[in-house]
């Protein structure tokens, strides 16, 4: 099982930061899962950057050995496997 740290929230946010990319990754454990949702953040965020920010969410995780999978179809909640 793969466990999502903090440090790696907050790292990915750093990143998204860096590239001017306005999203915030969250972290929910309940009953013993982990997933992750994505908050779109100011009207920067609205203006046609949602596939970038997901390259970048799920290059993060795949550098880290994380398998992103969606949980709804504008991709964003995930979880990783």
């Amino acid at each position: 099982m793969n466990i999502i740290s903090l440090t790696d929230i907050l790292d990915c946010n750093h990143l998204l930061e860096e590239r001017g990319l306005a999203f915030r990754v969250h972290l929910r454990d309940a009953c013993g899962k982990q997933s992750c949702w994505i908050e779109p953040l100011g009207e920067c965020a609205c203006s046609g950057r949602f596939e970038e920010m997901r390259q970048t969410v799920e290059a993060f995780f795949t550098a880290r050995r994380f398998h992103i999978t969606y949980g709804d179809e504008e991709k964003l909640s995930f979880w990783v496997d």
